[in-house]
Order: C-alpha cells, then sequence, then structure tokens
C-alpha cells in the first residue's frame, strides 16, 4: 500500500482510518525461462488468523507459515525448501522427462542458510549470489517482483473502489 494519501488542497486531512500495519512475506520461486512457478510461501505472523478460520490451508495456493514477526529464518526456509520446492521441482521435471538435477541461485539473505543448504539435497546444488549484488543479479528482482506488486496494488485498489461505489450506490 502506498505510504502517503494525496488529497486536494481545499482539505486539510484525509478521511478515514489509520492503515493497518499487518506483516506479510511472500517467497517467490521460478524457473530462468518463467514456465516452472514455484508455489510462493507466505509467511505470516498467525498461523490461524481471522480471515481463514475453518479454512484449510493445505488449499490455499500459497505454502503458507507463520512466526511472530513474519520474518524468513533458516527454519522456515529449510522447511519451505525441503516440504514444497523439492517436491515441486521433482514434480515437474519429471513432467519435462527430465533429470533431476537444479541450480538454486538464492541471495545471502539471513533466512538463506549458506552451511544447511550446501548438502540439503544430493540432485540439488545451492549457488549464492555474492553480497550487496542482489538488485543488479538476481532475476526475481528484474521484473518478476516488480510485477507481482503491480498487480497485487492495482487488485487491492479495484478492490476498494467497488466496495466504495456499492456504497454509494446503497446510500
Amino acid at each position: 500500500m502506498p505510504a502517503r494519501t494525496f488529497i486536494s488542497t481545499q482539505e486539510k486531512a484525509a478521511p478515514g482510518f489509520k492503515a493497518a500495519k499487518d506483516r506479510v512475506t511472500l517467497l517467490l520461486c521460478a524457473n530462468a525461462s518463467g514456465d516452472c512457478m514455484i508455489k510462493p510461501m507466505m509467511l505470516h505472523r498467525a498461523y490461524n488468523p481471522r480471515a481463514l478460520k475453518g479454512k484449510n490451508k493445505e488449499h490455499l495456493p500459497v505454502f503458507w507459515r507463520a512466526n511472530k514477526k513474519a520474518w524468513v529464518t533458516a527454519a522456515v526456509f529449510l522447511d519451505w525448501f525441503n516440504n514444497c520446492f523439492v517436491h515441486e521441482v521433482k514434480h515437474y521435471l519429471a513432467s519435462k522427462n527430465l533429470d533431476f538435477k537444479v541450480l538454486l541461485l538464492l541471495d545471502n539473505a539471513p533466512g538463506h542458510p549458506q552451511e544447511d543448504l550446501q548438502f540439503a539435497h544430493p540432485n540439488i546444488e545451492v549457488r549464492f549470489l555474492p553480497p550487496n549484488t542482489t538488485s543488479i543479479l538476481q532475476p526475481m528482482d528484474q521484473g518478476i517482483i516488480a510485477t507481482f506488486k503491480a498487480y497485487y496494488t492495482r487488485r487491492t485498489f479495484k478492490g476498494i473502489v467497488d466496495v466504495m461505489d456499492l456504497d454509494e450506490e446503497l446510500t
């Protein structure tokens, strides 16, 4: 969501409520050609938020995990690696009749445990990008993440405008 609200010069303050400060982290992963997108991991502060009460999180289009600050820790990342990444890549390669041999490129984020990933799976080689080069070298930062954020923001604001229009029609 935007950090500011733009209002006309005639208005002193923008009406409405203070923005919620919910924290989520979204981990995105795809192959170089873009035809294999791994199920995203969504990390929230609560494992059972009110919005998902009574819902089976296994049926969500994301790999749902939670911790107190919604940060990717080494344990959370290894959980995603072993229970989501390996399974989905193996399925993708089998559907293409390719050998299960994978190169995984990661940045040097604190949540990516270098020593634990070096021998995590015999068919997956993990390489880390040099420090302070993520924004230049990392393919996910070269358009996929920006495009995702743009679509998310557009859909969020469309939903807000639709609700506001519906509210005006009812009054």
